[in-house]
């Protein structure tokens, strides 16, 4: 076990391999302040969007968070659009499964002056539940929150494509 352990530690150092987290400081820097716009049709949502950013920040580009006037970047965040679609019915004609599609807007500005933007779009799909709207509601707000995490892994996979 402990041969294997070596092999894969000396393969990994030997082939140049770098955590995202390595890419991610050339590009943000070890502070960083996520800036929310919040969606009006869609205020719940937006604060979790935010929320998940943090998380993903923290946990996965191993970065800190600061105040905006501490950061060595800044991230400005805005869920653009959550809209519905019908992609399946009943016999009676009633809808029973929609997709949201989402779409996300990353604007960010590094300590260096290095502007971009980003605009992703994700999917997810849920049931409608034709006996109780609530239930309708609240998987249309976890359907929301999976396309907004497909976001967010793209927004990070291109911030680190920034930092090679």
């Amino acid at each position: 076990m402990k041969n294997l352990f070596l092999a894969l530690v000396l393969f990994f150092m030997g082939c140049g391999y770098y955590p995202i987290s390595h890419y991610s400081k050339k590009s943000l820097g070890d502070l960083v302040y996520v800036d929310l716009r919040i969606n009006l049709a869609n205020t719940e949502n937006s604060v979790e969007l935010k929320d998940i950013l943090n998380k993903a920040i923290v946990a996965r580009f191993q970065r800190r968070l600061a105040e905006k006037d501490q950061a060595d970047s800044i991230i400005n965040l805005f869920l653009r659009t959550a809209s519905d679609t019908s992609i399946a019915t009943d016999t009676n004609g009633f809808t029973t499964f929609y997709r949201v599609n989402v779409e996300i807007v990353f604007n960010y500005e590094n300590r260096f002056g290095k502007k971009g933007e980003f605009v992703n779009v994700a999917y997810s799909d849920y049931a409608v539940s034709l006996e109780d709207p609530l239930i309708t509601y609240s998987n249309r707000l976890e359907a929301i929150k999976e396309a907004s995490i497909q976001c967010i892994d793209k927004f990070l996979a291109q911030m680190a494509y920034e930092g090679r």
